[in-house]
């Protein structure tokens, strides 16, 4: 081996050296991509109100609340709230009766919000949330109180989305805000 050929090997396993440190470099920056079973632990931490120490997308989606009171049909506008970050998964969106949805489109993966609704035997308290929309939020809060949007009086009964009742209940819709933790 000449002194050229020595030079161009040595020239060679340090461009493959450099390159093998920077893609192993790179790939331990980026760390583990974010999976769809996340989205069950970003749920649990939105049914308690609060979470953080992640970085999420917040959007508002909107939703028509539909209401029968004494045989008379309403229709309230509201909004559903969508907590979302990139992963790949199923298209899913859990059926339960909770606030909260584990939500997938294939692409993204996260929580929705829904209905949640309360009946004490006097009142029938619907809540729905709204948020402004965010991108990289590193925390997330929901308010602890709701505002009063709408109320209504039944005498006999209703249905309210997917709940029903009978008897007299003062029924009152609130909104919720979900936003960055103040």
């Amino acid at each position: 081996m000449t002194t050229v050929d020595l030079l161009l090997f040595a020239l060679v396993i340090v461009a493959v050296a450099g390159i093998a440190f920077y893609s192993v470099n790179h790939v331990f920056q980026q760390g583990p991509q974010a999976g769809f079973e996340q989205a069950y632990a970003i749920k649990k931490a939105l049914l308690s109100g609060r979470l953080s120490g992640v970085s999420l997308n917040v959007e508002q989606k909107p939703m028509l609340i539909n209401i029968t009171l004494d045989n008379v049909h309403y229709v309230v506008q509201a909004s559903r709230v969508l907590v979302s970050y990139k992963a790949p998964g199923p298209t899913f969106e859990e059926n339960t009766n909770e606030p909260w949805h584990v939500w997938g489109n294939g692409t993204f993966a996260g929580a929705i919000s829904y209905l949640d609704i309360e009946d004490d035997g006097v009142t029938v308290t619907v809540t729905y949330y709204s948020a402004t929309p965010a991108t990289n939020l590193p925390s997330i809060c929901i308010a602890s109180a709701g505002q009063l949007t709408y109320s209504f009086q039944a005498k006999n009964g209703g249905t309210i989305a997917f709940y029903s009742f009978k008897g007299p209940r003062k029924v009152v819709i609130n909104r919720v805000q979900v936003g960055r933790c103040q």
